[in-house]
């Protein structure tokens, strides 16, 4: 089991469990990277998944998030997601990938979005790109569930952190978009973290 390294040791029991379940250059929070706007301007698009901001991972760990992910009338999915988190001491845990794989949950709002490690900035210790698994070109996923916007909001958007290749149960992204986790145990939306900062969007076409 992976850890967030030695700059955040204090978190480490609490955020090891999170990593297991859970963003070419860094994007914005809250502005879709450019190839996943162009797409849904462009329209053919039957589900996406869009969104950026901050949350706080274990409730202390400010993580910067966006991503653009769309799946097409024919079922093509593209997109890209970026996240960084602030591991203390100068050092991030800072990650881009590319889209591979996306399922729903239309009546939930739920979205699982899976693909490969496009860029790893990270400095922290055991997070570097010289650690296999965080090397481009490996898996990487996470989940959110978008409760509305704005007055219609009944609480805030959620996201997980991130997940990698080889997680126990979960060998690959495309096996963890079939598989569709979504614990709701010991708290419902378990390991997911509220947006404190930006919004998510979940839509599918009826």
């Amino acid at each position: 089991m992976h850890t967030l390294g030695r700059s955040i040791h204090r978190f480490v029991p609490l955020v090891a469990g999170t990593l297991l379940l859970g963003c070419d250059s860094p994007t914005p929070p809250g502005a879709p990277p450019a190839a996943g706007a162009a797409l849904l301007s462009a329209g053919g698009v039957s589900a996406s998944a869009t969104g950026g901001g901050h949350y706080l991972l274990q409730g202390a760990l400010d993580v910067q998030f966006a991503f653009s992910a769309v799946q097409s009338a024919d079922g093509e999915v593209t997109g890209y997601f970026h996240h960084k988190l602030d591991a203390g001491g100068g050092e991030t845990i800072d990650f881009s990938g590319r889209v591979t794989c996306l399922a729903f949950d239309a009546e939930k709002k739920h979205a699982w979005i899976g693909g490969v490690i496009t860029q790893n900035r990270s400095t922290a210790a055991g997070w570097t790109i010289d650690v296999e698994i965080f090397q481009p070109g490996h898996d990487v996923w996470f989940r959110v569930v978008d409760y509305g916007e704005n007055a219609d909001a009944t609480q805030p958007d959620r996201t997980t952190f991130m997940g990698f290749e080889n997680t126990p149960g979960i060998p690959t992204s495309a096996f963890y978009c079939q598989l569709k986790p979504w614990p709701d145990i010991p708290v419902p939306d378990a390991r997911t973290w509220p947006v404190t900062e930006g919004n998510i969007q979940v839509r599918v076409d009826d």
